[in-house]
């Protein structure tokens, strides 16, 4: 049986702030979406029963790409069968890599979804263990 102080450190680690997603799209100066522990989804329309960051472009799917933030502050992507894909550049490369099963993203890495949505990585420095 759990304890008051065990159930309440739950609680804390499953909302947990990890990063944010960063789009230059529409703000030269950045639109931060936050990433918090747990399962959000890239998408064009919201959805109720998900934590959902809306992507208003007419080649982004419904859902289109789900992310997946541990406690430790570990970042999953994974491609939800979108009609456009969903793509990786890293940090230090040049190259956009199609995603097509989950991949871990680091810090400083792009994301992009459609045809022109892009977002950048920013992860908080947390515990790795």
């Amino acid at each position: 049986m759990a304890t008051a102080s065990t159930q309440s450190r739950k609680e804390q680690d499953s909302n947990r702030l990890v990063g944010w997603l960063v789009s230059y799209a529409l703000d030269k100066d950045g639109k931060a979406y936050e990433l918090r522990a747990g399962r959000s989804l890239l998408s064009s329309e919201q959805n109720r029963s998900a934590n959902v960051i809306m992507v208003d472009e007419t080649s982004v799917s419904a859902p289109h790409a789900a992310l997946s933030a541990s406690v430790r502050h570990r970042l999953m992507l994974q491609d939800i069968f979108s009609g456009s894909g969903t793509y990786l550049t890293r940090s230090n490369s040049d190259k956009e890599i199609a995603v097509n099963g989950p991949i871990e993203v680091e810090h400083g890495d792009w994301i992009r979804v459609g045809d022109s949505t892009r977002f950048q990585v920013c992860l908080i420095d947390g515990p790795r263990r």
